[in-house]
C-alpha cells in the first residue's frame, strides 16, 4: 500500500458520510417497531425474539471484535477496538438479564432460532474484522452507535412504561451510551488508515453496509411480531 499521505482528510470523510447516509439513519430512528413498542403493540412473545437475536449478535461481537484486535493489535487503533472488545463483554451479561425478565434462560438463548434479517448486521460485522481493515468497523460503528443508541434508548423506556420491566432488567439497552466513541477519538486512527492508503470508498461502503442491515434488523423485528 502507497505510504503518500491522503488527500482526502478524515474529518473530509466523515462528514461527507454523515451528510450521504442522513436518510438512511432517518429510516432507523423513525422505524414503525419503536412505534409499536410505544403503543404496546409487539406481543410480549415477540420480546423474546428480541432477547434471543441480540444475545446472538453480542455474542458473534466477541469472537468478532477479538479477531480484528489481534490483526490490528501493532496500530494504535487497537486501543479503541479493544474498548469495543470490552464493552461487549458487558453488555453480554446485560442482554442476559433482559432476557430473563422475559422468560428465556441462557440455554434457550442458545438454542433460539436464528432470523436472517437480524443476523445480518452480525454476520456483515464479522466480514469486516475478518477481510476488512480497523478504520472501517470503527467509522461504521461510529455511525451505527448513534442510531442504535437513540433506538435502544426508547425500547428501554417503552419496556419500562408499557411492559413492566425494570430498569435493571432494560440495563442492556441503556449502558451502550457509555461506550460510544468520540469523533476526536476516531478521527486519528481513520485517517492513519487514509495516509497508509485504505481507499475512502471501502470506509464510506462499511459504513453504509453496517447501516443498511442494522436496518434489516429493526425490519426482522416488526416483521417478526406482526407490526
Amino acid at each position: 500500500m502507497s505510504t503518500q499521505p491522503s488527500v482526502l482528510t478524515a474529518s473530509t470523510l466523515i462528514e461527507q458520510i454523515r451528510q450521504d447516509l442522513g436518510p438512511l439513519m432517518k429510516k432507523i430512528v423513525t422505524h414503525r417497531y419503536l412505534d409499536a413498542l410505544e403503543q404496546k403493540k409487539v406481543p410480549e412473545d415477540a420480546l423474546r425474539i428480541l432477547a434471543s437475536q441480540q444475545y446472538r449478535i453480542v455474542t458473534n461481537g466477541i469472537r468478532n471484535i477479538a479477531l480484528i484486535v489481534s490483526r490490528y493489535g501493532d496500530l494504535p487503533s487497537r486501543t479503541i477496538l479493544n474498548d469495543f472488545l470490552q464493552a461487549e463483554f458487558a453488555v453480554r451479561e446485560a442482554v442476559q438479564k433482559f432476557a430473563k425478565a422475559v422468560g428465556l434462560t441462557e440455554g434457550e438463548l442458545e438454542r433460539a432460532p436464528v432470523l436472517a434479517g437480524a443476523l445480518m448486521f452480525s454476520y456483515f460485522e464479522t466480514f469486516i474484522c475478518l477481510y476488512g481493515c480497523d478504520a472501517d468497523l470503527i467509522t461504521a460503528f461510529f455511525f451505527d452507535a448513534q442510531v442504535w443508541i437513540s433506538n435502544a434508548r426508547r425500547v428501554s423506556q417503552a419496556l419500562q412504561t408499557h411492559y413492566g420491566l425494570s430498569q435493571e432488567a432494560v440495563t442492556f439497552f441503556d449502558m451502550y451510551a457509555n461506550y460510544q466513541a468520540s469523533e476526536d477519538a476516531v478521527i486519528p486512527p481513520v485517517q492513519a488508515a487514509l495516509d497508509r492508503g485504505v481507499p475512502a470508498f471501502q470506509i464510506r461502503e462499511a459504513t453504509r453496509l453496517l447501516l443498511e442491515y442494522e436496518l434489516a434488523f429493526w425490519d426482522a423485528m416488526a416483521e417478526a411480531a406482526g407490526v
